[in-house]
């Protein structure tokens, strides 16, 4: 199997940009940058950041994802957000006033975690043997225990998408998002408020399984590879080509039409 690529990785980029910190760059402008680092369609110095941050840590969880997921694992993780998270990536934050977060539902203000209970949050989410419930359940307890200064959705999406690299899967976790509706995003984020304010932990989790788990490049390119599409008999295509080259003798390009399989 061809190894996997940020680029692969686009739809979790994206939808977590979009979604988290409303990335304002186009979803195949995002995919275009991570693939080649072009910026057309990066308008703005914070959209840059953030996605050359989203770009480091998709790198990271490639080159990682054979690793436990363990405090260590995860606190590496967020130090991959160095210039759009916080002044200090990857430390836990203290207990203190005004750290927390404004929710449509209420100010979230979760007690500060230490590393031994963070490992315990860790080792409930991953507890069965369904690896992408597991992930799902990753990605919610680590962005309402908020246990870093910023980026813990981030922090707690590509942690889930780690363990689902590293079970080879074929699956990826993104987040709900539709560049021309936006009540998908909408409705996910007030689910995910409702699990931090109210412990209703269902629906958000729901709405990932069904809108957010969708399958890898890698897997896609390999079920198409092993059922390849119906394609028109030999005869007909004998015919196309004909009436194709008559068409371009007779001046008429049609390069855009294709032979039509």
């Amino acid at each position: 199997m061809p190894r996997i690529t940020v680029t692969d990785l686009a739809g979790v980029v994206y939808s977590s940009g979009k979604v988290f910190d409303g990335l304002s760059t186009g979803r195949l402008d995002t995919e275009n940058f991570l693939r080649s680092g072009s910026l057309a369609g990066v308008t703005s110095r914070s959209d840059l950041a953030l996605l050359e941050d989203l770009r480091d840590v998709s790198q990271f969880i490639i080159d990682h994802h054979s690793q436990p997921i363990d405090v260590a694992f995860v606190k590496s993780v967020n130090a991959q957000l160095t210039r759009s998270g916080s002044i200090y990536p990857g430390q836990l934050r203290p207990s203190g006033p005004g750290i927390g977060v404004n929710t449509r539902h209420g100010e979230h203000m979760p007690e500060a975690i230490d590393e031994t209970g963070l490992q315990r949050l860790l080792d409930k989410a991953m507890v069965g043997d369904d690896v992408e419930e597991q992930a799902v359940n990753l990605f919610v307890e680590i962005a309402k225990a908020q246990p870093f200064w910023d980026g813990n959705k981030r922090t707690g999406l590509f942690v889930a998408n780690d363990l689902l690299l590293g079970k080879e899967t074929g699956k990826l976790l993104t987040i709900p998002v539709d560049e021309h509706d936006p009540r998908v995003a909408d409705k996910f984020n007030d689910l995910l408020a409702r699990a931090y304010i109210f412990d209703e932990h269902d629906g958000v989790k729901e709405m990932l399984r069904d809108r957010g788990l969708t399958a890898s490049p890698q897997h896609s390119s390999r079920l198409s590879a092993a059922k390849p599409p119906k394609r028109k008999p030999y005869n007909e295509l004998a015919r196309d080509i004909e009436n194709r080259a008559a068409d371009l003798d007779n001046g008429r390009d049609e390069l855009d039409e294709g032979f039509g399989y």
